[in-house]
């Protein structure tokens, strides 16, 4: 399993947060809709809906660039208390900018805080432009 893992050229994004298979395994990680969004880049996440022909538009909910799980981790506006927090627990221990390896490992916890904001915000804006587009149908 591990051998194939090294050799495919799918799953780049995944291998960015579990470069080794073996590690992944290892860990007790609860398994949520926010989680997997983060790692696949498929979920509730305006870049993907976009993709699946469900959104319009990838702009994040700030309004400033497509909505990726980088933009979320990194710039999103929306987020900045929660990534302050982020921040602010990594670097008693560690140097940020953090790999996403090490982001998964050693902050797992106060990651999943930061998602489930993210998701929140985006899933609450959807919801919104979706009544609006059953309006204007109307």
């Amino acid at each position: 399993m591990a051998e194939g893992w090294d050799k495919t050229t799918k799953g780049q994004i995944t291998k960015e947060y579990f470069p080794i298979v073996a590690d992944s395994l290892n860990m007790k990680i609860n398994l949520t809709h926010n989680f997997t969004t983060m790692v696949t880049r498929q979920g509730k996440i305006r870049s993907y809906l976009h993709r699946i022909k469900i959104l319009e538009t990838t702009t994040c909910s700030c309004g400033t660039k497509d909505q990726r799980v980088d933009h979320l981790l990194n710039k999103c506006e929306l987020l900045n208390k929660e990534r302050d927090i982020l921040i602010s627990t990594i670097l008693r221990t560690d140097f940020w900018p953090i790999s996403k390896k090490t982001l998964i490992r050693k902050h797992f916890k106060i990651l999943l805080n930061l998602l489930m904001r993210s998701l929140l915000i985006n899933l609450t804006k959807c919801q919104i432009h979706h009544v609006k587009q059953i309006k204007q149908t109307s």
